[in-house]
């Protein structure tokens, strides 16, 4: 056996293009299916692991796979947001944090959340502290990388809306803190108080003092009010000087978020939350886990519609292997006549030419296997 694969070794190398074509043709019958049925598998994972976490997201009625993706992953944004007003009592259906999911820090989702967050989601910190005070953030641990991010640093919100001059300038926030790498949308997101995401939509603002030089009547006597004007410059960085300076004209309970993530303390307390919001007429309660699972149906049946595919490809590739084997045989005539003459058996030259069938598949699955790998892992680096 072993001198059959020492001569399958050696003509193999003798032809090293026919094998690499050989070899690239079986790995990629492998690859496809292999790969299609690992990476639906994680997706299905990655996917129902972090819905089965968020029993009930509450939003604005409308479409209620943005809300979800909006809550849960932080893509896209909700059409509709609702008021801060309308947050969940807790102590008549259990946890509910507020989720404002409308602002960006390079690209990376900027949270505005409270801290019941981080303990429904089990967010350990790394280094630093959760934030507690106006314009802080803590950051996760692949935007922390990204970014290359340490406490104390100081990270600039993107810019949303170019030609709105009524809203914010880009505001300046202090990192004070780095969460532990936990595998879920919250490794590249950055965290902050609601009240800062406010701050970046202008609605909690702060600006330079006001003084004669920069009023409308600053002919005004000793003791009446000055009038601002639009020379007054709105603050860019929040620090300790200016941080008690921030304010808003008008109630708090009217500010957006986008959704709340409600943990319901029991099942009947979770059954009353959906009842309650079934006949709500601007607002809806979903279920993630059901959203989730609608999105998965569709990438299931797609896996399904191309698993055909594959098997074609697969029968195709066999056939293509099995005639240039056929063909190579046909032209290897002399070569194995010759080894039959100078006394190698039937069983012989068949064991060669297995050993050869056999060398092919294994280099191919090889190949599958480390293309299935690399692809897996630059999947679970996008989720």
């Amino acid at each position: 056996m072993s001198h059959a694969f020492w001569l399958a070794v050696r003509y193999l190398a003798s032809a090293p293009w026919r094998t690499a074509v050989l070899v690239l043709g079986t790995a990629i019958a492998l690859f496809l299916p292999l790969f299609t049925w690992q990476a639906a598998e994680k997706l299905d994972d990655a996917l129902m692991s972090r819905a089965e976490a968020s029993p009930v997201l509450v939003g604005a009625k409308g479409n209620e796979f943005d809300l979800t993706m909006s809550g849960l992953y932080f893509r896209g944004q909700v059409t509709e947001p609702i008021v801060f007003g309308d947050r969940i009592p807790a102590s008549e259906y259990g946890v509910a944090v507020p989720l404002f999911v409308s602002h960006t820090v390079g690209g990376s989702p900027l949270v505005g959340t409270t801290l019941e967050y981080f303990s429904v989601r089990e967010l350990e910190l790394w280094d630093g502290r959760l934030p507690a005070l106006l314009g802080e953030v803590v950051v996760g641990s692949e935007a922390a990388k990204a970014f290359n991010l340490q406490v104390g640093d100081a990270v600039r919100s993107d810019l949303t809306n170019l030609y709105n001059i009524a809203g914010a300038y880009p505001i300046l926030l202090e990192v004070v803190g780095i969460f532990e790498a936990t595998g879920t949308p919250d490794d590249e997101a950055f965290f902050t108080d609601v009240k800062t995401s406010w701050v970046l939509d202008g609605h909690l603002h702060g600006h330079e003092a006001v003084t004669r030089d920069t009023s409308l009547n600053a002919d005004a006597e000793q003791g009446e009010n000055l009038e601002a004007t639009a020379a007054i410059f709105m603050i860019t960085e929040i620090t300790e000087e200016n941080r008690g300076s921030f304010h808003f004209h008008g109630d708090f309970d009217t500010l957006p978020v986008s959704s709340i993530l409600v943990i319901p303390r029991d099942v009947e307390a979770h059954d009353r939350l959906l009842g309650d919001y079934a006949l709500h007429e601007t607002q809806q309660a979903v279920r993630p886990t059901t959203v989730v699972r609608t999105i998965l149906g569709i990438v299931l049946r797609i896996r399904e519609a191309a698993t055909g595919y594959f098997f074609a490809v697969a029968v195709s590739t066999i056939a293509f292997f099995v005639l240039v084997l056929s063909l190579s045989l046909r032209l290897r005539r002399d070569e194995l006549t010759l080894m039959r003459r100078i006394g190698c058996s039937r069983g012989t030259i068949a064991t060669m030419v297995g050993a050869e069938v056999v060398l092919v598949v294994a280099a191919a699955a090889l190949v599958a296997i480390g293309c299935t790998a690399a692809g897996l892992a630059v999947l679970e680096s996008v989720l």
